[in-house]
């Protein structure tokens, strides 16, 4: 009966160890697939980077390397930027370099992403001006007086854009 002891502990430390293995394997798993899942969207802190940079080359005005930087962050899903912001200063680098239609087009692609974008309804507020358009301006105006008031820098600039003009 002692043999039949010892063979039963020989099976209950054979069934211990293999469930400690199976639970070590499956944590491991777990573990390793919870990080690769953070790993996989890596490239998509350099998104803000690349975003940054379009804008620096705006300043800098390098307006066609800005706008071919800016198109490739179109489609692209970040937390640094949204779409309307891009579509933005698509339009605002068109503008600068005097493609009206163009800034047009993207300041209107801005504001159907986002009605409320306050850089947006500025900059579409300027082209409106370099148009000719002064009642629109004066509407992007207003919306902008209704959003964040007088006292702020968007309303503030179309303001003095609009008055100088």
């Amino acid at each position: 009966m002692d043999r039949i002891k010892l063979i039963q502990i020989f099976k209950n430390i054979e069934l211990f160890t293999m469930k400690k293995i199976l639970l070590t394997i499956l944590l491991s798993f777990i573990v390793s697939t919870s990080f690769s899942a953070g790993t996989d969207s890596g490239d998509e802190t350099n998104y803000g980077k690349d975003y940054k940079s379009a804008v620096k080359l705006i300043k800098k005005k390098k307006y066609d390397n800005a706008i071919d930087k800016l198109m490739d962050l179109v489609d692209v899903s970040s937390s640094d930027f949204t779409k309307a912001d891009v579509y933005n200063e698509i339009g605002f680098a068109f503008r600068k370099s005097d493609d009206l239609d163009n800034a047009s087009k993207y300041y209107i692609l801005a504001l159907s992403e986002d009605p409320n974008h306050l850089g947006a309804l500025e900059y579409q507020g300027e082209m409106f001006v370099d148009l000719g358009q002064k009642d629109n301006a004066i509407t992007n105006l207003n919306k902008l007086k209704d959003l964040v008031g007088e006292k702020n820098s968007y309303y503030k600039e179309l303001n003095t854009y609009i008055s100088a003009n």
